[in-house]
């Protein structure tokens, strides 16, 4: 090669480093939902029925979805590659491997650590395999990709990514693609308080006073 070419060819392998540089996230914290303990994730191969919801994702946070005040919160399943039976699980509700997607969970919750979970069905070496993965118990088992907008179903806060796992294996392909849920959360209105009717009666006695001041002074 000549030196033209060799030059050209590490421009070329240097442009194509930076840009699959991961972009730094910069907030775990989205309206009434964060992620603690929220450490950045980057993963590839992410794809399956749930790309065709989301389209294709690469970034988000392990940690725990936390509630910063109570409210209403809802889970759309919005896809999954995976030949697992996965289930998702919350309020006592499921959600379930599908070939349509838009299925929707909802409850109203308190603030503080929001309590749902993944199940896994497994065909192992011994028949089949069932393993349980709650937020924030099972870390690098789901990823939280914030702020995610879609064309068929709307804004959401989070899309969690579930990442199932062979039998006896520690780790699975971490695409974090196997069972996708997207997540909104509205925080509870809290209308203003009304005073008592005695505050109502020291606040005219207040004003009463200051007028009667004004008026020696006049």
């Amino acid at each position: 090669m000549t030196r033209h070419m060799l030059t050209a060819l590490s421009l070329c392998c240097a442009a194509a480093g930076a840009h699959a540089t991961p972009v730094v996230l910069s907030n775990p914290t989205q309206g009434g939902l964060t992620i603690d303990n929220a450490s950045a994730v980057s993963f590839s191969g992410y794809d399956g029925s749930a790309s065709l919801s989301t389209g294709t994702l690469s970034q988000g946070y392990t940690g725990t979805l936390t509630a910063l005040t109570a409210g209403t919160i809802s889970f759309t399943y919005l896809g999954h590659e995976s030949t697992y039976a996965n289930v998702f699980n919350f309020n006592g509700q499921h959600l379930s491997q599908s070939l349509f997607t838009g299925g929707t969970l909802s409850a109203k919750i308190g603030a503080g650590t929001v309590n749902f979970g993944f199940t896994s069905h497994a065909l192992g070496l011994f028949g089949w395999d069932t393993v349980n993965y709650a937020n924030g118990s099972n870390p690098g088992s789901m990823a939280f990709m914030p702020a995610v907008n879609t064309t068929k179903y709307g804004n959401f806060d989070f899309v969690i990514g579930f990442n199932d796992k062979r039998p006896g294996s520690s780790l699975g392909d971490r695409d974090f693609d196997d069972f996708v849920v997207g997540v909104k959360f509205t925080p509870q209105f809290t209308p203003p308080s009304i005073p008592e009717p005695g505050t109502w009666a020291l606040m005219a006695l207040g004003l009463a006073g200051v007028a009667m001041a004004a008026r020696r002074r006049a």
